[in-house]
């Protein structure tokens, strides 16, 4: 009886430990899946940072550029309809060559309009010039 109850107490020692030994691998693959989202979510900010930096730098480049010489040619010294939308296309086109391939697959594969974002940059970017 002994050798019995010591031999179901061993088979039971092992399936513990077989299941706490699963467990802590359980638990390190969702621990490693919660900081891999974290490290996607901190490259995401990033990558946006440099989005609205490069909008930055080229609305200045442009302002240098084309707006100043624009708004001088025009008698009340304002851009012109069709002179907006060249500058918001120059912008996107500008800006997207700045941006690293790294950056840009970043953020479409988080299903992010570049676009919309060099845009909303360079408009927020362009009110705090003026304002």
């Amino acid at each position: 009886m002994e050798i019995f109850m010591n031999t179901i107490i061993q088979y039971v020692a092992e399936i513990v430990a077989i299941l706490a030994i699963s467990a802590i691998g359980v638990f390190g693959s969702w621990l490693l899946n919660k900081m891999k989202q974290k490290k996607g979510l901190e490259n995401i900010a990033l990558a946006t940072e440099e989005v609205i930096k490069a909008a930055k730098v080229t609305v200045r480049e442009l302002n240098q550029t084309l707006v100043y010489n624009w708004k001088e040619q025009q008698e009340n010294g304002k851009l012109t309809a069709e002179q907006i939308i060249e500058l918001k296309q120059k912008a996107i086109e500008i800006t997207l060559k700045k941006l690293g391939e790294p950056t840009l697959k970043l953020l479409e594969s988080a299903k992010i309009d570049v676009e919309v974002m060099i845009t909303s940059a360079a408009e927020a970017y362009i009110d705090e010039l003026k304002g």
